[in-house]
């Protein structure tokens, strides 16, 4: 699983593209959830985020989603110039199946699935029964336990926009 995001307009049009080009990657598009604005983490002042996550499946394993990724970001435009800076496109692997990795380069489940109201809610719509690894708990019984007040209030799904 993926997620697209995007800052710079045209948000629509970047999250787009990615998604056009998973086929050309060999890659096959399972399932999306709704674009969600978000707003940006960090220090640098920056736009909103449009947030969308992705389930895809393709002969590809390990690194190879993070080279995907990298290529994605490329195709885009992406430049790494700030730190948490504004980008045309950020592509950031969450889930592989049900492997866990830890490195300096790929950390899978994504570290931040259970501070982002947006990531934990789209992996728990597309794959309910995976299971929080050390945790024994589905997904959408963690999402269904967080996801309240507040932090439901977070983000918001957006009509086609930019």
């Amino acid at each position: 699983m993926l997620s697209l995001g995007s800052n710079l307009p045209p948000r629509n049009h970047w999250l787009d593209l990615a998604l056009a080009t998973f086929g050309e990657e060999k890659g096959q598009l399972l399932a999306v959830t709704p674009r969600w604005n978000t707003a940006a983490i960090g220090t640098v002042p920056q736009p909103d985020f449009l947030n969308q996550l992705v389930l895809v499946e393709g002969p590809r394993q390990g690194w190879d989603w993070l080279a995907l990724a990298q290529a994605l970001e490329a195709r885009a435009g992406r430049r790494r110039g700030i730190a948490h800076g504004p980008r045309t496109l950020d592509v950031d692997v969450i889930l592989i199946g049900g492997e866990v990795w830890e490195s300096a380069e790929l950390t899978v489940p994504h570290p931040a699935l259970l501070q982002r109201p947006y990531l934990l809610r789209g992996v728990a719509d597309l794959v309910p029964d995976w299971v929080l690894p050390g945790d024994g708990r589905a997904l959408a019984k963690v999402a269904q336990n967080l996801l309240v007040g507040s932090w439901s209030d977070s983000f918001r799904t957006t009509a086609a926009e930019d």
